[in-house]
This record gives C-alpha cells, sequence and structure tokens, in this order.
C-alpha cells in the first residue's frame, strides 16, 4: 500500500495501533479493506514482524479489525466512540496483558499437579473425554478454528481427573477467565506456522502419561506446555519456573 509511516520510537505495536486506527478513522482505510500480509506490514513500517502481529492483535481485541485464519486481517465497521479512545483501550489490553502472565503462572502450578494426580487416578470416561477434547481439536484446527473451547475441555477433564474436588473446583471458578485467556493465547499462537501441529502434539503427549499412569512425566509435560506458551507470547521464562 505504501501509506504507512516508519516507526522509530518505544512501544511500537502502540505505535502501529495508534497509526491503523487513525487510518481508519479519516477514512484512508475503510471497512472491507484488507489489510497487507503481515511480511509487507513489517517492511512498510520498518519493524519486526512479531510487533505487526501484537498491533494486529491489539487492533482484533479493540475491535477495529477481523482476522480471518487463511484469509486476512479486515477492517471492520465500528462505532464513533471506538475510534476516538484507542489508547485507553490499549491502557486495559496491557493490564489484561499482566493478567495473562499470572494466569499462565496459576494454570502452571494448578494443571500440572492435576497432571500428576490423573495419572494416578484417572479412570476409562477420564481418558475418553480427553480423547474426544483432543480429537475436536484437531478437527477444529483442519477447519481453520481456533480449538479454544476443545483446548479448555481437555484441561478440564484432566482436573477432573485428579479426583481432587478442591483442585476441581478452583478450575471451575476462574473457568470464565481460563477460556477467554485460551481464546486469546490461541489467537496468537496459531499465527506462528506448524504451531497448531505443536499444540496438538503437546496436548497428546499430556494424554499418553496420563494413560500411561506416568505422573512425573504427566507433571513435567503438563509444566511444560504452559511454560512454552508463555515464553512465546511473552519472553523469557519466569525465575520460579526454575525450582527443581
Amino acid at each position: 500500500m505504501g501509506r504507512f509511516e516508519r516507526i522509530a520510537n518505544q512501544r511500537i505495536y502502540q505505535q502501529i495501533v495508534d497509526q491503523i486506527s487513525r487510518m481508519i478513522r479519516d477514512g484512508s482505510l475503510n471497512p472491507g479493506d484488507r489489510l497487507p500480509p503481515e511480511r509487507q506490514l513489517a517492511e512498510e513500517f520498518g519493524v519486526s514482524r512479531a510487533a505487526v502481529r501484537e498491533a494486529l492483535s491489539a487492533l482484533g481485541l479493540m475491535g477495529l479489525v477481523e482476522i480471518r485464519p487463511g484469509e486476512g486481517t479486515f477492517v471492520r465497521s465500528v462505532t464513533e466512540e471506538a475510534l476516538i479512545t484507542p489508547m485507553a483501550l490499549l491502557v486495559a489490553m496491557e493490564r489484561d496483558e499482566a493478567i495473562g502472565l499470572e494466569m499462565l503462572e496459576i494454570r502452571a502450578a494448578l494443571e500440572a499437579e492435576a497432571a500428576y494426580l490423573a495419572a494416578q487416578r484417572r479412570e476409562q470416561e477420564d481418558l475418553t473425554a480427553m480423547e474426544a477434547a483432543l480429537a475436536q481439536m484437531e478437527i477444529d484446527l483442519q477447519t481453520g478454528n481456533h480449538g479454544a473451547q476443545a483446548d479448555w475441555d481437555f484441561h478440564h477433564a484432566v482436573a477432573s481427573a485428579s479426583g481432587n474436588g478442591v483442585l476441581l473446583q478452583i478450575m471451575r471458578t476462574l473457568s470464565d477467565s481460563m477460556q477467554e485467556m485460551l481464546h486469546r493465547y490461541r489467537t496468537q499462537l496459531l499465527r506462528i506456522p506448524e504451531m497448531d501441529k505443536l499444540l496438538l502434539s503437546e496436548h497428546q503427549g499430556i494424554l499418553d502419561a496420563i494413560r500411561a499412569q506416568m505422573p512425573d512425566l504427566a507433571h513435567n509435560r503438563m509444566r511444560s506446555h504452559i511454560e512454552r506458551v508463555r515464553r512465546t507470547l511473552y519472553g523469557a521464562t519466569p525465575a520460579s519456573s526454575n525450582k527443581q
């Protein structure tokens, strides 16, 4: 398109968001317009593709664009209010990012222990529930869906198989937040080539360890899976993950 200004300062993704939202506001970009591919946007802005992905994700959460897997990113029809307060929404998103990090820390602790207990206590019906969730996840990925519901169903089935009622209740109490975060995580992760296969493989590995009644392996695989998500989305592994 050749209409974008190069980025040189800090908070790169915020500047990209501000520029694109301004173009939507002034009519340079109209509802239904398709944005250029990530690679082209990165070249025009003079930034990394990771910064572009972060900005597109932010614009999607703000309701300014729609990301259609396999098709591209399209400008949505939005209200004037949404265009007036993009930076306020970004502040809320940064708060959500902090919550997302904390949620992953909670999940690493809870779900690794759930997998450990599940490997000791699982019944056939628990394995069947996990298998069904993985089968649905694979179908979702093949048809271009994020598979967030199937992802949640799998992790809930592991918690249920743990036989620990308090742990399961905590998971259920956090279910709304967890499901929202899962949708956001997978929206970003599945833009990475081959990530769909890796996520499916990691879930399968957790199931295999639980089925084989190998609690230490199930624990390690679950924790490694959640930590991989954290590293991919947010950077370096926290110090707490290095504990033995």
